[in-house]
This record gives C-alpha cells, structure tokens and sequence, in this order.
C-alpha cells in the first residue's frame, strides 16, 4: 500500500466547494489566479478524513509558492495544522489551481499592469 492511500487528507476543489457553498466562500476568478508566481502564496481548503465529531473536517492552510508551472503548483505548507496530523509546516504539496480559494502575491503591480 502506499503512502498516499494512508492520508487522512485531500484537497478540495474550490469550484465545487462554491458550488456547495455559495454563501461562504466564492472561487477566485482565473484573474486572480493567473498572476500567481513563485514566492506567491495561495490558500487551500483540505477535506479531513476522521471519525471524530468534534473535529471539523475541514482545514484551510496557506502555502508559499515554489514552483508555478501552468495551472499546476509546488508549494509549501506555511501554517501549522490544527486538524491534520499527518501533515506539518514545511511539508510540500502538489496542487492545480482548482483548488485556490485566496492568493496573496509576492508582486501585487502585477494586477495594476494588468488593469491598464
């Protein structure tokens, strides 16, 4: 078996996530994600697999940027889990830009440059 059948985490596609939710979160427009580069960071909601009531099974966490390769990201995890025990600060991921729901860019006159 391998390690990524035994996460007890998945990520969850903004999209869908607005689709289901419409009055709590709204997915950003490729607008806002197309500017993203690497040093940017980027937010992502993680579905938590448990059995416990008490635990939400949802965790948001952001990651830095490292690697932005069309609309596929290497980035790493910046926060440290709450939830998630099988995931820690520092940690890289894998990720598509299906799953932003915020970003915070390294170089914001991108989107200045882009509006004029």
């Amino acid at each position: 078996m391998d390690n990524a059948s035994k996460k007890s985490w998945s990520l969850i596609d903004a999209d869908q996530l607005a689709i289901k939710s419409p009055d709590i979160i709204a997915a950003p427009s490729k607008e806002v994600i197309e500017p993203l580069e690497k040093g940017s960071d980027a937010k992502l909601v993680f579905s938590i697999k448990n059995d416990d009531p008490s635990i939400p099974n949802v965790e948001q966490l952001w990651v830095e940027l490292l690697l932005v390769q069309d609309n596929k990201y290497l980035g790493q995890i910046k926060d440290n889990p709450i939830y998630i025990k099988d995931l820690k600060r520092g940690e890289m991921i894998e990720f598509e830009d299906r799953h932003i729901i915020k970003a915070n860019y390294i170089n914001p006159m991108h989107l200045m440059e882009k509006s004029n």
